[in-house]
């Protein structure tokens, strides 16, 4: 890697200490300006804590705090005896969460692939995800998957399905076929609307080793809940991505009021 950034070498704003916005948002947002304008390119190192703190005039515990929330923006990294760097986002994928895995992964042009953990069926009971407990009793397919880009692992996919409508579902080999294409094309129930939430986590020990990462990494959480043209619920699903290979993005249309 790199050497420290120099200071003196760098264009630092003079903070306002008579700004009603704290002086680590404002050391925040100017290096947060150089990292978004390649003065501080990806991999380049910042400078050393003491060295931002004398520049900008404050304590070394402001700049680690407005350092600790660029890492939370994962805009950079801290290394232990090492340094802070910062990261290289050209290989992270931005997911829009209104379409499926598949879908999304053929259009970015990496091969998606799945590895199916778990096959299991049941009813609905008071343990099921709350999205499908108003059919409490009906039958479901159970079905975790771990899903790979390019035979790279991505994210851990727990899928509860109601099967009235799909009979003989788990019977289709989901290590190389798309849930909602089956849906869609042998069952004729297109998916029509995607309802989700978005939380965060840590990786437990199983879920690290299954995504090649290390445990306590975060990890995005994902909860949809899928609908058919009749608003019906059709399943649901709780997945874990890694957070260091996907950005998420949401789109709304906007129409003005007239």
């Amino acid at each position: 890697m790199n050497d420290d950034a120099s200071v003196p070498t760098l264009p630092l704003s003079r903070l306002d200490e008579t700004s009603s916005t704290p002086l680590y948002r404002q050391i925040e947002d100017d290096l947060r300006r150089l990292i978004q304008t390649d003065v501080l390119p990806p991999g380049a190192a910042l400078p050393p804590e003491l060295e931002l703190s004398r520049a900008y005039g404050v304590g070394r515990q402001t700049v680690r705090l407005a350092l600790l929330r660029l890492a939370a923006d994962d805009l950079i990294a801290r290394y232990a005896g090492r340094g802070t760097f910062v990261k290289d986002h050209a290989d992270r994928l931005e997911f829009y969460l209104d379409r499926s895995f598949t879908r999304q992964m053929a259009e970015m042009g990496i091969q998606p692939h799945s590895r199916v953990l778990e096959v299991s069926t049941g009813s609905i009971g008071d343990t099921s995800p709350q999205p499908l407990r108003d059919h409490t009793g009906a039958p479901y397919l159970r079905l975790v998957r771990l899903r790979l880009g390019n035979d790279e692992p991505v994210g851990i996919q727990s899928t509860t399905l109601l099967v009235a409508r799909c009979p003989g579902i788990e019977t289709f080999d989901f290590n190389h076929l798309s849930l909602y294409d089956v849906l869609a094309t042998r069952y004729r129930l297109p998916i029509a609307e995607i309802h989700h939430t978005i939380s965060a986590t840590t990786a437990d020990d199983l879920q690290a080793a299954l995504l090649q990462m290390a445990a306590g990494a975060p990890l995005l959480v994902v909860h949809t809940t899928a609908r058919l043209e009749n608003s019906e619920v059709i399943e649901h699903t709780t997945s874990y991505y890694r957070a260091d290979k996907y950005e998420y993005r949401t789109r709304h249309t906007y129409s003005p009021c007239v």
